[in-house]
């Protein structure tokens, strides 16, 4: 090395011509915040209910059965596991579509 720094900055005022250029206005930011506040809102429900849902299987499937039944448990969970991640994948995507 040579010792020599070089510092890097980007310019706002090129940024906002070029939004300009685009036909952005900084009114579409303030909208496309709220937009995206309300889809990350919605999301995080999307995915608590699907967080209760694993925490209902995980507590009271083994309540239902009894005591020696741990390897039907474990192996009835596992295609229960994929639907749910499914069905998650799908509400996320389709909240995301949704305007």
């Amino acid at each position: 090395m040579n010792g020599r720094r070089v510092v890097v900055t980007r310019r706002p005022v090129a940024v906002h011509r070029a939004a300009r250029a685009l036909g952005l206005d900084a009114d579409d930011d303030a909208d496309g915040a709220d937009e995206t506040r309300r889809l990350m809102a919605r999301q995080a429900r999307i995915a608590l209910s699907t967080v209760a849902m694993v925490v209902a299987l995980l507590v009271g499937l083994p309540l239902l059965t009894a005591p020696g039944d741990w390897l039907w448990v474990t192996l009835a969970l596992q295609p229960v596991w994929v639907a749910l991640a499914v069905i998650q994948l799908r509400r996320a995507e389709r909240a995301e579509r949704r305007p």
